[in-house]
């Protein structure tokens, strides 16, 4: 593993807490016994995402041990575990339709779009580590966000739009130093560069559709 990556395993693990934290006041703390069941498709997503989660975490660490069996072996459970991603996404997809509010269809479609767009990068260019770890990092981006704007709704009082916002700008500010740290040590960044014109690119629809210029 790269030197500037040796401890990315160990830096992960803050994803933890901050799911913990975000998903706690409107489901952690009533599990199981929920006032208002929210049914058994956001159980289904939840536990594939902290699945994900799980792996993400996982990964970095069997490759700083050496442990490059279990590495590839939980590899190829995640073509398993996208699938299931993607079919928990459905549901949550048609309910989020049917409040006929643009900036959220947007924000949930775009979801969709880059777990599918990052995670095919990441497989492609699994024979080059460098490409294939840095796309699963701006994955993982994709994945930590949606329990970082619970946090900024739920505890900080977030409106949606100030929720999209501060969540845009700390992508935005992690990318932007890791393209720095990338392109510093003359290491390729390409895959940090696309996943800031993707987020970007979402804001602004996100924006558009929020002022109804769209």
């Amino acid at each position: 593993m790269e030197k500037g990556y040796k401890n990315l395993g160990m830096l992960l693990l803050v994803l933890v807490p901050i799911t913990i934290i975000g998903f706690l006041k409107t489901y952690l703390s009533q599990f199981p016994n929920f006032e208002k069941d929210p049914g058994i498709t956001i159980h289904f997503h939840f536990v594939v995402s902290a699945l994900w989660i799980i792996l993400f975490i996982a990964q970095p660490m069997l490759i700083k041990a050496k442990k490059y069996y279990y590495h590839r072996l939980l590899g190829k459970f995640s073509y398993v575990l996208f699938i299931l991603i993607l079919i928990s996404f459905i549901p949550i997809f048609l309910k989020q339709i049917q409040y006929n509010y643009l900036p959220l269809t947007i924000l949930t479609t775009s979801d969709i779009i880059s777990v599918i767009l990052f995670y095919a990068l990441a497989i492609y260019y699994k024979q080059k580590v460098q490409l294939h770890m840095r796309y699963m990092i701006v994955l993982t981006l994709v994945f930590i966000f949606p329990a970082i704007g619970r946090i900024f709704i739920h505890w900080l009082d977030f409106s949606f739009m100030q929720n999209m916002s501060a969540g845009f700008v700390l992508k935005s500010i992690l990318l932007l130093g890791l393209i720095t740290k990338d392109k510093r040590n003359s290491k390729n960044y390409i895959p940090y560069v696309i996943g800031i014109l993707f987020f970007t690119i979402r804001q602004a629809a996100i924006l558009l559709a929020f002022y109804k210029i769209i």
